[in-house]
């Protein structure tokens, strides 16, 4: 079935000569005009474009690059702060984990090390 469409297309879109005499019909259709002396000013214009119209685009590149690499060092700046305040947040919390861990190992050790209780006087035994 493809191939049948391709040779559809094919045959559709082959070249075909134009008959005899098709260039001077289309040369009579079209309206007879002189040519006009072009105005000085748009050839200087086209001859040599204007400051701003070579300048434009360097200075577009020019300005695209300085605002990129302002944005950058801003994202950079921006990451450096998020790190720093994350760290200062982990250390407060491994300092505050510390703390606890140094006040349950004193009770530890104070209950080690603590003298042991006086045995109870022994009682008479009464009978």
């Amino acid at each position: 079935m493809s191939q049948d469409i391709e040779n559809q297309l094919r045959r559709a879109l082959r070249p075909v000569d134009p008959s005899a005499g098709f260039a001077e019909r289309v040369m009579r259709a079209l309206p007879e005009s002189t040519p006009r002396a072009a105005p000085v000013v748009a050839l200087r214009s086209a001859a040599r474009p204007n400051l701003w119209r070579r300048l434009s685009t360097p200075a577009a590149l020019a300005a695209s690059l300085v605002v990129a690499v302002l944005l950058g060092q801003q994202a950079g700046r921006q990451q450096v702060e998020r790190e720093q305040r994350a760290g200062l947040a982990a250390r407060a919390e491994l300092l505050q984990a510390l703390r606890i861990t140094s006040k349950k190992l004193d009770l530890a050790y104070q209950a080690v090390n603590r003298p042991a209780p006086a045995p109870p006087p022994a009682e008479e035994n009464p009978s």
